[in-house]
């Protein structure tokens, strides 16, 4: 499946262990920073894992008032800033057509902290005892429907949880909802939190990388949103474009939600879909972000699909994954950066790589705006 968009990308958010706003984000990974460290001892109790990529000291101030964040959960937070850095940054006004714009936002662990201490104190004291401003962050869906509640955002809104290729599956819906209509622009982006419970079970799996096991992946939390906007919108405001979706395509193979499938062939046949809906050649792009996570075979696979495609050229890389980790929303942060690349002169079209759990494999090409 691809789908050409022909929509302009007009505003950036992010907010991570590299930086709260985008172009900051993407000037310290060029300069080659890192958020991986290796874990506290509290942090790591009974794991494997020996490192993660956390946002430490994180605080909502001052975007978001002390009273109003404690009604907000560590990936609502993320979103809410994300996404208000975004709409300034594009200068979009919500409040001209707050139906016309929506949210798509994909996550694998939003909600996952205010669960877990809900169900703590719901199960070690009671019912009564359970702390009923944590329930509504309780979902998958929380940060979505809460920067809604804030950018009283009315457009279509939507949460995707497919692991790690959610970030590009949420641009792709994005521009599904602007070809058709029911938007004319569309916060797109990925959000996740670290979570002590979710990294046990990533553990017990054997998904994450440690000292006996060379292969998996660091988990990272964050979130990162673009402005996507119909471009004759965008011009017709004066909006500033960074950059233009050119094409994005899906591909896949029969698989267990939570194995990966090192599928060279499938993940080929996404990428050429992706050129093949921008109309552009192979030797055009001038940057690759990669899916490159640390999961060993499935690394092996991408860099046979692309050897396939490009040969011994392959184009310059950054590669988003060895600075903050793996999380759904790493999938927004590479969209971020392709972005920053685009709008700096840096690149002028952009492939970007999201292979996930489950046979997803999706790849989008981002390139300069005329």
């Amino acid at each position: 499946m691809a789908v050409a968009s022909g929509s302009l990308v007009t505003g950036t958010g992010a907010v991570s262990a590299l930086g709260r706003s985008a172009p900051e984000f993407y000037r310290r990974l060029c300069e080659g920073e890192s958020a991986i460290r290796p874990f506290a001892p509290e942090e790591r109790g009974d794991l494997q894992a020996t490192h993660v990529a956390r946002y430490d000291g994180f605080t909502p101030q001052p975007e978001i008032p002390a009273m109003k964040a404690r009604r907000l959960d560590r990936g609502s937070q993320f979103a809410l800033i994300a996404c208000s850095q975004a709409v300034a940054e594009a200068g979009y006004r919500i409040a001209d057509a707050p139906q016309s714009i929506g949210i798509a936002m994909g996550t694998g662990s939003a909600g996952a902290g205010a669960l877990t201490e809900f169900l703590r104190i719901l199960l070690t004291e009671s019912p009564e005892a359970a702390p009923p401003f944590h329930f509504p962050n309780t979902v998958a869906n929380a940060p979505a429907s809460q920067v809604s509640i804030e950018l009283r955002i009315l457009g279509p809104n939507v949460t995707i949880t497919q692991k790690d290729p959610s970030g590009l599956n949420a641009l792709l819906f994005s521009c599904l909802a602007l070809a058709s209509g029911r938007a004319k622009a569309m916060l797109a982006g990925a959000v996740d939190e670290w979570n002590a419970a979710y990294a046990m079970g990533f553990d017990r799996v054997g998904a994450l990388r440690g000292a006996r096991r060379a292969s998996g992946i660091v988990q990272g939390e964050g979130a990162f949103v673009v402005l996507v906007e119909e471009e004759g919108h965008a011009r017709s405001r004066g909006a500033r474009p960074l950059a233009r979706v050119a094409g994005i395509a899906t591909a896949g193979v029969p698989c267990e939600p939570y194995r990966f499938a090192p599928d060279a062939a499938a993940m080929e046949r996404a990428i050429r879909a992706a050129l093949r809906d921008a109309q552009a050649e192979p030797a055009t792009v001038d940057l690759w972000l990669p899916s490159r996570d640390g999961v060993v075979p499935m690394d092996r696979a991408e860099a046979q699909a692309m050897r396939a495609i490009f040969g011994d050229a392959l184009p310059r890389e950054i590669s988003v994954k060895d600075a903050i980790g793996e999380m759904a929303a790493a999938g927004g942060a590479q969209l971020v950066a392709a972005c920053r690349a685009l709008a700096d002169g840096a690149a002028r079209r952009v492939l970007i790589d999201s292979f996930g759990a489950g046979g997803n494999f999706l790849a989008a090409v981002l390139e300069s705006p005329s």
